[in-house]
């Protein structure tokens, strides 16, 4: 039986609520889910219902990673395998029937997975390796000072990471999905708050001017 705590969000923009986020992670099964489903359809926020499930080594290491891609113009499932010890990866989409292998850095990390590192107080200041989408990026997190965070659930003491994402590489990182084109940016800041290594209470992007946040709204155990 799955023990897990899902931890449920408003991406909100200029005020206005977008898309509907969830983020599962698993107590007692290497696993982590997130989902994202559009609530409203804008220029800046196209319709998607997304699924990203990833199956890790139980330190988030990921072994699998599977995206179930439903947006506007895209429907497409995307599927990693990654063999740590051997540096590589394979993609395989069935869009259009491909299988690409690639070369991954030692400890590599989707940027689902390693956010979920991070939740779970296993990521000090540092710079981190992560696979993006095929090109090699890199993380660096700066742990900042202890914070109260005022939220619809309450007050919450939480941790504060900020985060830049960084290509290492002369390639530019394919497009696959939203979600992850958007926040794999090297002009995007990520601020992350996190209550007592269990699940994320705020995040902000801001990105050339613009900013977002997810706001925490529920929390299911």
């Amino acid at each position: 039986m799955l023990i897990a705590t899902t931890a449920e969000y408003y991406m909100k923009a200029l005020g206005i609520k977008l898309v509907d986020i969830s983020i599962q992670i698993s107590e007692n099964e290497p696993v982590i889910e997130i989902k994202a489903k559009s609530l409203k359809e804008t220029a800046i926020s196209p319709q998607i219902n997304n699924i990203y499930r990833i199956e890790h080594n139980g330190s988030y290491q990921p072994i699998t990673y599977t995206r179930v891609i439903r947006q506007k113009n895209v429907n497409d499932k995307v599927i990693v395998n990654y063999n740590h010890n051997s540096s590589q990866a394979t993609m395989i989409r069935l869009s259009d029937n491909s299988t690409i292998q690639y070369s991954i850095a030692k400890n590599s990390h989707d940027v689902y997975s390693f956010l979920a590192e991070i939740i779970a107080g296993r990521v000090q200041t540092g710079n981190y390796p992560i696979d993006a989408n095929g090109i090699n990026w890199q993380a660096k997190v700066v742990q900042l000072a202890s914070e109260t965070v005022d939220t619809p659930l309450g007050k919450y003491p939480a941790r504060h990471y900020e985060i830049t994402f960084h290509n290492l590489t002369e390639k530019k990182m394919p497009y696959i999905d939203m979600v992850t084109f958007n926040m794999l940016q090297e002009n995007n800041k990520l601020n992350l708050w996190v209550y007592n290594n269990q699940y994320a209470v705020k995040a902000t992007f801001k990105k050339k001017g613009l900013s977002s946040c997810w706001e925490l709204v529920n929390i299911k155990k």
